[in-house]
């Protein structure tokens, strides 16, 4: 028992009868019982001051606070305040008394009496009054009686009321039964309640104390409700009940009730006796204020404590319900403990059915994961009628007798496993299996669900009634809501009719609320009022009546087609909105705003229109998903929880149904990571290269998702008519329809869907986690081939590795009987036969501990790898010794939590934590459901699913419990045992019907000796459990020993029968009636199930004997009821009643011993693919090899050739102890719990650049992954990251400087040109980049890739510049930038060259002035172009003009630096240039793909010939865009230079073949010809015509062309025609 318990019964009675007896021993009367004499000499009064409180307090007038609160910690506050009344009371007797001869002796008093010819009798000294609690003894009636005679005698007065007395005895005997311990049924029946207060006979003092406490006339008091206070006299009350105590007021009531008194007798009375007033102090003041009251459990203990010992109000409500413990604690309220009655369970299968089947139908394309666990509903066929009935007569059990799953699934099999076909002789006939324990489970679900379903339904239906009731909901509403309730399937559907109610009536539901409330509670709130009456006050209803169809009629269109079709009318929506301008609308376009928005208002609360909306959307909707900015910057490896699902593209939602991914995504999304959206769109395209336009397309598909929805809305509220107010309020209509889809329905229904979601995947978590603590609990415990069934074994544990050796050895041993009682315990160094310094020290005690106490099962636990060597040693010790035990490793999970515990250390508190450890240890391997058990919601500390922390936990351990439910009850419970012993007490709440309170009361009745179960009936007989919990429980509970041998088994007694009917025959004994059983002296169930024992005894083969399919034949023939599966299991009962259904004990694999020792798990921490690295440090080095440890303490082998690419004579050239280091791993060996490591940077790199892959693995991410989305942000990624590492980078160089492009350019900018800055490229590490200047504000930036590096930070051997190839940089600078240098300044010789910039003609015209500051912008690249476009285009123009033919010249390319641009203009008439572009390579000028020509000259032949035959060299013919567009050029310009580019470093021409000789004797030709033609005047065409000889060939690549043309025509045609090229 607890402290509470303590509390609540013992010190309680106690104090009682000690309250009792001292109002037995110390009765007496009021204050008429004794006088106190006071002396006229104030000096003598203050001597017998404190004589006179204590006769007071000891006569009952003053009560004591130090006799009844004498232990309490305010006594000096108390005796502070009773010293202030004292003062008080001895002032108002000073003053109200008049003179002391008022006060009357005995002897006054017996000679009133003589003179009124009374008789007096003497009262008792001691008698008094004592109203300690609030209680009065039973024998203070008989003196109370006495006390009124005395009073009659005394005044001559025999009119008294009767029936006041008699109410007045009746009180006290009801406040004699104040602690409920007694019973008055006679006075309750008489007075209608307990606790009234007496007549005013005694003063009034006790019907005013009574009736301020509440305990009047008309009120209930319960003695036993210790919840209920009694109320104390207060400032406010005190007053009041001093002046009811006035003399006057007194006299007056006393005069009232004795008529035979007169005036002048009454005043005499008064003269004689005083009035009594100088005793007030006493029966008010004092005594009332501090009358000793009673605390509740409430204002002793903490609520949390109460609440932790089970003891609140709520425990004893569920302790006293006959329901079972689990359905009590499911239940939301008491509606959830009504049994349903039979329509009702109709209706349940009938919703059960429809969600199985819906649930069903969305997965049935999906194959179900064996890993998952078992497949629900494998056999459900909804066809069949015999799987309806199953699951109708499983949810009748369930509701309707307040079964449980365990007791369905072991003694209701019948209702769902049925027969299939005829049986064959001697054969078991085929059953079929409709619903397996799984599937019980989740009906028990269903019921939950169903039940909260009909209670919202009611509470929706008492609403619906409540209108009704005053007159405000119309007919047609009140049949609408009815019918939607009636067919609501969900919670969603029954909340849109609630909210429908609701804004239709919010005000005459927000009035009835207020007026059902007490008027003292009712408080002014603001008015709610719902869209339509506010409609209905703004007159807009009309304008929605003129629409010419409600929402309902579109709801009701959409349940069934072309039901309603809109009215034709002519009236158009400006002119319904017309006439609402006025009070409420000033102008017409108000009125219509206002009315499309209440159209779409009442549109989007309409529950048909929702219904359709949420039915769409749960099968079409799709999920998306998109990383943010932080999401960008976090999620990058693989190994991130939300990587993933980092990119979804359209997963359907019942996609998520089987894994828990959905809420790692909300954690996701909640963490800032992800952005979910939900989609009913076909497609929503993202731009993979411009995260920042995410946004924008969300908003747009956010759009387009609502027009899928109305498109399917639409055609159920379009009319036919094609007049243009139709047309009109069409298309109000369906504009009302899209904002109430898109801004009210989708929001609310995406709510519910990720709700839904949550949900679903909650369970999918609870499910697992359920299903991993059930196949560690599930386990018989280690046995010997010797031992023998169902017997626990005794257990020896070993622990080492991880303890603290300073004080008491490494080693730590216990032994443990079978019933987990530790006997014995010891502490050792080693085990080691072999050891340094001999034999271990543990050797001897542990052989000596294993042969005293019979230990069957030694196991070995630890917390590191050294667990493995002891392990070693414990079975070469048992081995040499030729023990008889088993030895194995033990799972220390539960012992690691428990050790550390309050109940461990209460229970063990001589103990160390190392012993408690192994304790625990011993019991897990003996009873695992009571070892997990008795964590308690720690077991959540445990690993059992990734995603349990994400989760509910209360919910959570609600659901994992069921594993403790399903173990503890297909095994059984030994109650007297576990009463025996409180470490088995855990297992025993989740036995079926019962719970921690069930349990908790079940073991304060019964206990070891005396108090143990003799048979399962005194469950009953010993009131230990009700009706409903017994039946639940019994045969889960077995009693041993027992009067009835099936006591021991497993049957149910409501099957004892059945097993007793079948041990007769199949001893072939005839069944005894009663008679003869009772003339024997046995009783009926003990001489049949003599026979029981008998058979279980001696032959339980003869049970195969019997057909029982026979035996069931006849029993549903006889008693219509299916009893096959009981049979069979009764016999298996009989056959082997201490069976363990559970699995055999398996000792742990290597790899579950792996992650025991170290907390590694094979595949997932540690593998050996070739990816795994891992971080370790050298622990030792060999001159071959070194030794790494792993953080977990697994060791690793480093063999020489894994130590460094290099070739090394030692390892310790390399590594030394201590040292950390990555390394990769190469093999798992788990027979030695090792690996093998290599630490080579070259294997390293590769495992890492395995797992950097450009696009992950398709098994690492979710089958919806946009692999596209991820590629292009794993490239943009790469770039920002070779930013990012370039401006770190060194290269030993005097030209390297750590700039960007923008930096190089700046500070080249004031450099002469020609010069150039080496530096980090953006491309990566393998890459540097090349800035030279080229000219005022032009720079060229080459790419330089670098081959052999040794690491990052290293420069390689060989730098490549497309296919050249230099070996340091120097090479690179003088052979490659500086021959370009020199070609530009050739080119800068060349009297066709033109510098726009330096022209003279624009002298006047500064270009800084022209372009302004040059900010590096693009704007100001655009306007430099086109500068250029034009003074080149006025030059050519000019030239061309002054010498009547075509112009040329060269200029540098602005869009492509480095490069030079040849403009052409063909005939002064000809509009627009023409341009190309040539290379400047370093030792020649390349002119499209195949023009290589060494000098400037060459290049300006080479260009005129490509002029000269447009066909022959390939090129493309079209006017040039320039004409068109001046700025064109120069983005041709631009795909030209793309085009060159691509086609650099291509040697395949001929020319290349011939040899630079014969290319520059070509060459020397080639100007000669040139010289000759113009000595020769060969202008026909404008420009100098060489003659075409075939050896100068040329692409057509260089020319900014469009499209092409075979014209075989010459030169001469072609230009007089004006063409383009």
């Amino acid at each position: 028992m607890s402290d509470i318990d303590g509390y609540g019964s013992d010190d309680r009675r106690g104090r009682d009868r000690s309250m009792l007896d001292d109002d037995e021993s110390e009765a007496g009367s009021v204050s008429y019982d004794t006088h106190r004499k006071y002396s006229d000499d104030d000096e003598d009064e203050e001597d017998d001051e404190d004589d006179n409180d204590d006769e007071l307090r000891r006569d009952g007038f003053v009560v004591d606070d130090d006799e009844v609160e004498e232990n309490e910690s305010d006594g000096e506050e108390r005796r502070r305040r009773r010293k202030k009344k004292k003062k008080k009371r001895r002032h108002h007797a000073h003053t109200d008394r008049g003179s002391d001869d008022d006060l009357l002796d005995e002897e006054d008093l017996a000679l009133v009496a003589e003179n009124t010819n009374q008789a007096y009798e003497k009262a008792s000294r001691f008698k008094r009054l004592k109203r300690g609690r609030g209680r009065q003894t039973v024998g203070d009636d008989d003196e109370d009686d006495e006390l009124r005679a005395e009073l009659d005698d005394l005044v001559g007065n025999d009119g008294v009321d009767e029936r006041r007395r008699e109410r007045e005895r009746d009180f006290v005997a009801d406040e004699d039964d104040d602690l409920g311990l007694f019973g008055n049924d006679e006075i309750d029946d008489r007075h209608g309640g307990r606790g009234r207060g007496r007549g005013r006979s005694m003063g009034g003092e006790y019907e005013d104390e009574y009736a301020g406490a509440g305990y009047g006339d008309g009120d209930d008091y319960d003695g036993e409700d210790t919840d209920r206070p009694r109320r104390r006299y207060d400032d406010e009350i005190e007053p009041a009940r001093r002046a009811r105590a006035m003399p006057e007021t007194r006299i007056n009531e006393f005069v009232d009730s004795l008529d035979n008194i007169d005036e002048d007798t009454w005043m005499e009375l008064q003269d004689i006796f005083g009035d009594g007033e100088e005793y007030a102090f006493a029966m008010n003041g004092p005594q009332q204020e501090e009358a000793y009251r009673e605390r509740t459990l409430a204002e002793v203990f903490e609520p949390a404590e109460l609440e932790a010992k089970l003891m609140t109000q709520r425990d004893e409500d569920i302790r006293a319900t006959d329901v079972p413990e689990r359905m009590q604690l499911r239940a939301a309220g008491r509606e959830f403990l009504r049994p349903l009655s039979d329509d009702e369970i109709e209706e349940e299968t009938t919703w059960v059915v429809r969600q199985l089947h819906a649930w069903l139908s969305r997965h049935a394309a999906e194959s179900w994961d064996s890993a998952d666990g078992e497949e629900p509903f494998s056999q459900a066929d909804f066809i069949n009628e015999r799987f309806l009935a199953a699951v109708l007569s499983v949810l009748k059990l369930l509701s309707q007798e307040f079964l449980e799953v365990p007791f369905i699934a072991r003694h209701r099999r019948e209702v769902f496993v049925t027969r299939e076909g005829d049986a064959r002789e001697g054969e078991e006939p085929a059953t079929r299996e409709w619903l397996t324990t799984g599937d019980l489970w989740r009906l028990y679900d269903y019921d939950q669900q169903f039940r909260g379903l009909l209670s919202l339904r009611r509470a929706a239906e008492r609403l619906v009634d409540r209108l009704v009731s005053a007159n405000s909901l119309s007919r047609d509403d009140e049949e609408y809501a009815r019918d939607l309730l009636a067919g609501a399937s969900s919670v969603e559907e029954i909340s849109d009719v609630t909210d429908w109610v609701q804004s239709r009536y919010a005000s005459v539901i927000q009035a009835s609320a207020q007026t059902q409330k007490p008027e003292s509670t009712q408080k002014r709130v603001a008015r709610s009022v719902g869209a339509w009456e506010q409609a209905v006050s703004t007159g807009v209803d009309e304008f929605i009546r003129a629409s010419g169809i409600s929402a309902r009629q579109i709801g009701d269109n959409l349940v069934s087609p072309a039901s309603h079709i809109p009215a034709e009318g002519f009236e158009t929506p400006d002119d319904a909105a017309r006439k609402l301008v006025g009070e409420h609308f000033s102008a017409v376009d108000a009125a219509h705003r206002a009315g499309r928005k209440t159209v779409a208002q009442i549109m989007a609360l309409d529950p048909q229109i929702r219904r359709f909306v949420r039915a769409y959307c749960a099968e079409h909707a799709c999920v998306i998903t998109r990383p943010t900015d932080r999401g960008l910057r976090e999620i990058t490896d693989e190994d991130h929880p939300a990587f993933a699902f980092k990119y979804l593209r359209h997963k359907p939602v019942v996609a998520f149904a089987r894994s828990a991914q959905w809420l790692a995504l909300q954690k996701a999304v909640s963490d800032g990571l992800l952005r979910v959206e939900f989609t009913l769109t076909a497609e929503a395209y993202f731009d993979p290269r411009n995260p920042s336009s995410d946004n924008d397309i969300f908003e747009a598909d956010r759009e387009k998702t609502a027009q899928v929805v109305v498109s399917q809305i639409e055609p159920h509220l379009r009319t036919d008519a094609v007049n243009d107010a139709a047309a009109a309020w069409d298309r109000l209509r369906c504009d009302a329809i899209t904002t109430a889809v898109r801004d009210q329905i989708l929001p609310l229904v995406w709510r519910e869907t990720s709700q839904h979601l949550s949900t679903q995947a909650f369970d999918f978590v609870a499910d697992a986690c359920r299903r991993a603590l059930e196949k560690r609990i599930d386990i018989q415990p280690p046995r010997t081939d010797d031992m023998e069934e169902g017997v626990c074994p005794r257990v020896a544990v070993v622990a080492g590795g991880g303890f603290d050796a300073s004080s008491r050895g490494a080693l730590r041993v216990v032994v443990v009987d079978e019933n987990g009682i530790l006997r014995k315990e010891f502490s050792a160094d080693s085990m080691r036969a072999d050891g340094y310094s001999g034999p271990g020290d543990g050797i001897e005690p542990l052989v000596e501990a294993i042969k005293q106490h019979s230990v069957d099962v030694i196991a070995v636990a630890g917390m590191n790898m050294q667990t493995r060597r002891l392990f070693e040693d414990v079975s070469s010790l048992v081995s040499t010794h030729g023990i008889n035990a088993m030895v194995t490793y033990a799972s220390d999970e539960v012992a690691r939590l428990w050790c550390d515990s309050d109940a461990a250390r209460e229970e063990f508190s001589a103990q160390r934590r190392e012993e408690r450890y192994c304790v625990a240890v011993a019991r897990t391997l003996q009873d695992a459901p009571s070892a997990y058990a008795s964590l308690g919601a720690r077991v959540l500390s445990l690993s059992l699913h990734s995603a349990q922390s994400s989760v509910d936990q209360s919910a959570l351990l609600a659901i994992v419990e069921r594993a403790y439910v399903n173990v503890v009850n297909r095994v059984g419970v030994d109650i007297n045992v576990v009463a025996s012993h409180p470490h088995m007490q855990h297992v025993l709440p989740y036995v079926a019907g019962l719970g921690p309170r069930k349990a908790q009361g079940i073991l304060s009745r019964i206990g070891a000796g005396e108090n143990s179960l003799e048979s399962r009936n005194e469950l009953v007989f010993r009131h230990i459990c009700t009706r409903t919990v017994f039946i639940n429980c019994v045969s889960f509970l077995r009693v041993r020993p027992s009067t009835d041998v099936l006591d021991t088994t497993r049957i149910h007694p409501a099957d004892y029968d059945l097993a007793r009917k079948m041990a007769l025959d199949a001893l072939d004994i005839e069944e005894e009636d009663d008679d003869s059983a009772t003339q024997r002296g046995r009783k009926r169930a003990d001489a049949q199930s003599r026979y029981v024992s008998e058979l279980m005894r001696r032959a339980p083969e003869k049970l195969d004997e019997l057909d029982l399919a026979k035996y069931a034949d006849e029993l549903e023939r006889l008693l219509k009821v299916h009893k096959l599966e009981t049979l069979k299991f009764i016999k298996n009962e009989l056959q082997h009643p201490d069976a363990d259904p559970r699995p055999v004990f398996e000792p742990p694999s290597e790899a579950q011993v792996l992650h025991m020792l170290t907390g590694e798990t094979l595949g997932e921490t540690i593998k050996d693919d070739g990816t795994c690295v891992v971080a370790a440090t050298i622990v030792r080095v060999q001159p071959r090899f070194a030794i790494a440890r792993l953080d977990s303490g697994l060791e690793g082998f480093i063999s020489i050739g894994n130590v460094s690419d290099k070739r090394i004579d030692e390892v310790s050239d390399e590594l030394a102890p201590g040292k950390a280091v990555v390394a990769l791993i190469k093999r798992i060996d788990l027979d030695k719990m090792s690996l093998d490591l290599s630490i080579r940077p070259s294997d390293v790199a590769q495992a890492c650049s395995r797992n950097r892959q450009p696009v992950p693995e398709e098994n690492s991410v979710d089958k919806y992954f946009d692999f596209d989305s991820e590629a292009a942000m794993r490239e943009r990624a790469k770039v920002h990251q070779n930013k990012a590492s370039a401006r770190t980078r060194t290269i030993p160089h005097p030209l390297f400087k750590p700039l960007n492009a923008r930096e190089a350019e700046h500070y080249l900018a004031a450099r002469p040109r020609g010069d150039c800055v080496i530096r980090p490229s953006s491309r990566g590490v393998d890459h540097i980049a090349i800035t030279w200047k080229v000219g005022d504000g032009l720079f060229q930036h080459i790419d330089v890739r670098e081959d052999g590096k040794v690491n990052d930070a290293a420069l390689g051997t060989s730098f490549l510049i497309g296919e050249s190839v230099y070996t340091d940089l120097d090479e690179l600078v003088a052979f490659h930038i500086d021959p370009i240098v020199r070609k530009l300044d050739e080119v800068k010789r060349s009297p066709k060259f033109y510098d726009p910039e330096a022209d003279p003609l624009y002298a006047s015209e500064p270009v800084a002035d022209a372009l302004g500051p040059n900010d590096q912008s693009e704007d100001y690249k655009t306007r430099r172009l086109s500068l250029w476009d034009t003074r080149i285009s006025r030059h050519l123009d000019t030239l061309a003009q002054s010498t009547g033919r075509g112009a040329y010249c060269i200029s540098l390319s602005l869009s492509k630096p480095g490069s030079l641009m040849l403009a052409f203009k063909p005939t002064p008439t000809y509009r627009g240039i023409m341009k190309w572009t040539a290379r400047v390579e370093p030792n020649e000028f390349r002119l499209g793909d195949r023009g290589r020509y060494p000098d400037i000259n060459g290049l300006i032949i080479g260009f005129k010939t490509m002029q000269m035959n447009p066909s022959q060299h390939g090129l493309m013919s079209g006017r040039d865009s320039s004409r068109r567009d001046g700025h064109s050029s120069s983005h041709r310009d631009s795909a030209s230079g793309r085009r060159d580019a691509s086609g650099s470093g291509r040697w395949e021409d001929s020319y290349r073949d011939r040899g630079r000789d014969r290319d520059r004797e070509r060459d020397r030709d080639h100007r000669d010809r040139d010289r000759d033609n113009r000595g020769h005047g060969g202008r026909d065409r404008g420009w100098d015509r060489p003659r075409h000889d075939g050896r100068n060939g040329g692409g057509g690549s260089g020319w900014d062309t469009g499209a092409s043309s075979s014209n075989h025509h010459s030169s001469a045609a072609a230009a007089s025609s004006g063409w383009d090229v």
